[in-house]
């Protein structure tokens, strides 16, 4: 049985992934306070992030450790322009950093790389989010000694895919679980309008991210509903500041937001409080209809999603077929709402599995699993 004294949680995907592991890493330090729980990060953003949780959840045991991206990683994301270009020489210099702790821990597989980089010990994974995309990057799991997911949803799709059972455990939605002990926020609008969430996301393959410019034009012509346009935060990581002034400037005061990379984005303030979701492949659709409510989806590549697995979100509401049939589309989701309930209801079980506990839960499992490793 291994002897657990230091664990490493790192976080080098961005704010968005923290509430998916640190609520685990503070339930942790709060109960084994003979285990030193360190999170490390490289950005400001992540690192306050994961102060909020430890406060909230009053883990003062819980470090957190912000490091500078290394020059290598610097140039190479200047001159590629893509930021996830510097997470290579990041990852070398993590690797040196937890060279004492018996296990690191992570909410993304691009860490599947610190395997190359000689790190010999347990890596553990935790799944963020709970969508139907299955993304490439899928087969980097098999980097991972164990694998937490939220439901049964992820188990079959990693043993469809190959993956060991045995490695596999579904602990529930631990965002869910931390959120919903926290009070909801305010009002989105000032007005009685229902309002639509219009969420992309951020692959442009499968995302309608190329035609919300004229999306959010066709609610700009209208009275009826107010709009939030809130992407995926990675569908524009890579935009430089005129490029997103031009996006901000589509917000109208009183009828349509628009929210590039608030917090907001992460902590579920939209998924509460609007009434309607717009959407395409985020995972956030499960966020929202843990409540059920209206959802309807954007077609924006004409693909024939009936049969596919990725698309599976799509039978919970309303398809349409672009920019054009949007605002039908979201009258329809409201009319036939109520025949959407029961599929909803089962949709986020398979998806989420008994979210209440989940963060207690994960932590004693992942103890548990660290131990037999």
């Amino acid at each position: 049985m291994t002897i657990l004294n230091n664990l490493a949680f790192i976080f080098i995907g961005g704010e968005h992934q923290v509430l998916h592991l640190a609520p685990v890493a503070a339930e942790l330090s709060l109960s084994h306070p003979d285990i030193t729980v360190c999170c490390i990060c490289a950005d400001d953003r992540t690192a306050a992030a994961l102060g909020a949780v430890g406060a909230a959840m009053k883990a003062s045991a819980m470090t957190v450790t912000q490091i500078a991206w290394p020059w290598a990683g610097r140039i190479a994301a200047r001159v590629t322009g893509i930021r996830s270009a510097a997470k290579g020489p990041l990852l070398a210099r993590i690797r040196w950093l937890a060279r004492n702790s018996e296990a690191i821990i992570v909410p993304e597989r691009t860490s599947a790389a610190l395997r190359w980089l000689g790190w010999r010990r347990p890596l553990v994974h935790f799944r963020h989010g709970a969508g139907d995309r299955a993304p490439s990057s899928e087969a980097r799991l098999k980097a991972f000694d164990a694998i937490f997911v939220p439901g049964q949803k992820d188990i079959e799709r990693a043993v469809a895919q190959g993956l060991d059972r045995k490695r596999l455990s579904a602990i529930g939605y631990v965002k869910m679980d931390y959120l919903q002990a926290l009070p909801a926020g305010p009002r989105l609008f000032d007005n009685h309008r229902p309002t639509v969430l219009y969420n992309p996301h951020f692959d442009p393959a499968l995302s309608s991210i190329g035609i919300a410019r004229d999306v959010i034009a066709r609610f700009r012509e209208q009275e009826r509903y107010n709009l939030v346009f809130a992407p995926h935060v990675r569908a524009f990581e890579n935009l430089d500041r005129a490029a997103r002034a031009q996006w901000l400037e589509l917000a109208v005061p009183g009828h349509i937001a628009v929210d590039l990379d608030s917090p907001r984005l992460f902590d579920m303030t939209y998924s509460r409080s609007a009434d309607l979701y717009l959407g395409d492949m985020s995972s956030q659709l499960y966020e929202f209809i843990a409540t059920p409510r209206p959802v309807a989806f954007i077609n924006a590549h004409d693909v024939s999603w009936q049969d596919d697995p990725r698309y599976a979100g799509w039978h919970l509401g309303e398809v349409a077929s672009g920019a054009d049939d949007v605002l039908a589309a979201v009258d329809r989701a409201f009319e036939r709402h109520s025949s959407m309930i029961q599929r909803q209801t089962e949709a986020v079980a398979f998806a989420f599995g008994r979210y209440d506990g989940a963060i207690k839960r994960a932590s004693h499992l992942l103890l548990h699993t660290l131990k037999a490793l």
